[in-house]
């Protein structure tokens, strides 16, 4: 009975011993080739999902999950009315029998139908936000019974939240860290000292400033600030630089917070801005 195992033993071994050695030496993260460089001057290239061992025969690997995974993160749905299973993109909100349904769990993005990014076209946000608020207003469903009205109301108040999260940058870019598991603390115990040594020196020129033409160059300098940062995050987050964007969320929270300040001087001393 030992012989079949000692011939598989020697098959295995004779097939180890044509894979190249250095195969060991690669990792992959959903789909990522984190190896650039081989030893033994064999080496890897990814164009897309296929992969090339130069004198080696080159394979592919399907991208089918990976693309369903990135897309479509909501999990599946039952209509709570009809019982049929509800399609969570063409009826996010609605089944098709014409009942509301439960939207809870997914995330602000996929309330508004819009891909996962910091850089978002606010227009069309604005838009599919006054849009949902005609489709989902309470006041529809007045008729209708108890559990739809407490459907309606929920997804109403979801879609504020969720515009009012993703329609400025600041919210928009704390929603994206607190998603990736790195939120920002309300101590601001991160940011750098001499960066909060500046915004002290700020705060005093703005507690100085006695006139509106006082307050102007510090806005406008506020102004160009917050435009920095904003760009900053952008690039930060386009290329998963998680900690960069942290870095530049802190600080544009400094700023939204001292042009917050000079208009509310404008308003209190000077009049409306």
């Amino acid at each position: 009975m030992a012989a079949p195992f000692r011939n598989c033993s020697r098959l295995a071994a004779n097939l180890r011993s044509k894979l190249p050695s250095v195969v060991n030496g690669i990792h992959s993260n959903h789909g990522e080739c984190l190896r650039n460089q081989l030893s033994a001057g064999i080496s890897v290239k990814r164009a897309g999902s296929t992969f090339c061992f130069y004198n080696q025969r080159t394979f592919t690997l399907s991208q089918t999950n990976v693309n369903r995974r990135q897309y479509s993160t909501t999990s599946e749905r039952t209509c709570w009315k009809c019982g049929n299973k509800v399609d969570n993109n063409e009826e996010l909100f609605f089944c098709k029998c014409g009942v509301v349904q439960d939207i809870k769990g997914l995330t602000f993005f996929e309330v508004m139908g819009i891909p996962q990014s910091f850089d978002i076209d606010v227009t069309s946000l604005t838009q599919k936000y006054r849009d949902l608020q005609r489709q989902l207003h309470p006041d529809k469903y007045t008729l209708k019974s108890e559990r739809e009205k407490q459907i309606a109301e929920e997804q109403s108040s979801c879609v504020n939240k969720a515009y009012f999260t993703l329609l400025k940058p600041l919210p928009r870019a704390q929603y994206l860290l607190e998603r990736r598991g790195v939120p920002i603390e309300e101590d601001n115990s991160e940011a750098d000292q001499a960066f909060l040594m500046e915004i002290m020196e700020v705060n005093e020129d703005i507690m100085d400033a006695d006139t509106p033409d006082a307050l102007q160059p510090i806005q406008m300098s506020n102004d160009l600030n917050i435009k920095n940062c904003v760009s900053e995050i952008s690039k930060a987050f386009s290329n998963n630089n998680i900690d960069k964007a942290k870095e530049w969320t802190i600080r544009l929270k400094y700023f939204n917070n001292i042009n917050d300040k000079i208009i509310g001087i404008y308003q209190k001393h000077f009049g409306a801005q």
